[in-house]
């Protein structure tokens, strides 16, 4: 019996961490992330996307065409979608800079 590949389990950010621990956190969490074929392509080198506004709403995505197969192409609309899945799972494990970030907002 195939055995699927696993992280161990992930883990939230504390106030306390070190370089090492801060260094763990984030490979164990990109390589989590890296497992969903959804959220895998915003995880590649290069890889890159605005900033959403109401000016921008698809984040500058557009949707994929040639050479990639027609029931795997994603609208830009679903791209944004996925992005924003995947950056919502990192704010589960980073309260301590979701508490930075609400202070500046």
């Amino acid at each position: 019996m195939a055995s699927t590949p696993r992280a161990p389990k992930q883990w939230c950010l504390t106030k306390t961490e070190s370089v090492n621990t801060f260094e763990n956190w984030k490979q164990n969490l990109t390589y989590t992330l890296s497992l969903d074929k959804n959220f895998a392509p915003f995880l590649l080198d290069g890889a890159t996307w605005g900033k959403m506004s109401k000016t921008s709403p698809l984040r500058g995505f557009t949707a994929d065409a040639q050479p990639i197969p027609t029931d795997e192409r994603k609208t830009a609309a679903q791209k944004v979608a996925l992005l924003d899945l995947m950056l919502g799972q990192i704010a589960n494990y980073c309260p301590v800079v979701m508490t930075c970030l609400q202070i500046y907002y």
